[in-house]
């Protein structure tokens, strides 16, 4: 158990999440960690389904336990996954030292918020990652310790089974130090999907703080094995990672991952699109080239 047991916020933004949300809530209910200091966020997305209500009801039931707070906050359109975490800033608790990021879909172990400051305090860290493994395989990892190649732009990813320090790790399930996000100004909103984790992880490195992956932190995500592979999502994994490489990368590494990109990433991508497709899908190799093209072009946000 940790010494010193800072005010957290846990955040979770939602759309139309009613059945992953209750049991994600459930298991915040049952953690160890002390409630007092425990603040619950809830971003609604105007969800059209009773996540609204089920928060609400939820919340009733909650509010004799002893959080330090319970709130939720309605938005009036859909903003993703990841810019409320700009637009809540300000409402948190001014006691909150740690955000408790999650996806709506999470399942978080009794000790997994414990494990995650514990983490962040030991190492003076500015992001520290759990073990997000399959809910329905709990044994395997789904998201690992990530790593960037800075000269290719490859990202590498690793199943460790102690701390380790890394580059990125994955924000379906992740606790950031307040301080440092106000310090690097939140995320940055040109991704829309895609690389926006790893850019805020370099970010922080670059601010001189560590990023952790607790694999002793386990939150258990209702995601597929094999991924979500769709001429949408491929545009925004290639577009954006040229942004990143053009806002992040130091030349001379940033015109040799470009270059790389060019000469072996996008044949490779076209490759891939064909034999994943037994044949040529016209649509598909558009979409992967359009992604290249805007990418150099600084086409940001949503375009697709």
């Amino acid at each position: 158990m940790v010494f010193n047991l800072p005010s957290t916020s846990i955040f979770i933004p939602t759309y139309n999440d009613q059945s992953d949300l209750l049991p994600c809530l459930e298991s915040i209910r049952r953690t160890d960690y002390p409630k007092e200091k425990i603040e619950i966020v809830i971003w609604d997305n105007a969800s059209t389904d009773n996540t609204v209500k089920m928060v609400r009801d939820q919340f009733a039931e909650m509010k004799e336990e002893g959080w330090l707070g319970l709130s939720l906050i309605q938005n009036d359109k859909n903003e993703g996954s990841y810019i409320p975490y700009n637009l809540v800033f300000s409402r948190l608790s001014q006691q909150t030292q740690y955000i408790l990021g999650m996806d709506a879909d999470i399942e978080l172990s009794r000790d997994t918020l414990t494990n995650l400051i514990q983490s962040a305090q030991d190492e003076d860290a500015g992001v520290v990652g759990a073990r997000s493994v399959f809910f329905d395989n709990p044994e395997s990892t789904a998201h690992g310790a990530g790593f960037v190649n800075r000269w290719t732009a490859s990202y590498g990813e690793e199943d460790a089974r102690e701390r380790i320090k890394c580059d990125y790790v994955i924000g379906c399930c992740w606790l950031l130090k307040k301080s440092v996000f106000d310090k690097v100004g939140g995320f940055d909103p040109q991704y829309y999907i895609n690389h926006w984790e790893v850019d805020y992880c370099l970010q922080v490195r670059d601010e001189g703080h560590n990023i952790i992956y607790e694999p002793k932190a386990v939150a258990k995500h209702k995601i597929a094995p094999t991924g979500t592979i769709n001429k949408t999502r491929l545009y925004y994994l290639y577009r954006n990672k040229i942004i990143l490489i053009k806002k992040l990368f130091p030349i001379p590494q940033r015109w040799i991952a470009l270059s790389y990109l060019l000469i072996f990433s996008l044949p490779n991508s076209i490759f891939m699109a064909i034999t994943r497709n037994r044949g040529v899908n016209s649509e598909e190799l558009r979409f992967i080239c359009k992604s290249f093209v805007d990418g150099f072009r600084n086409i940001t946000g949503k375009t697709v």
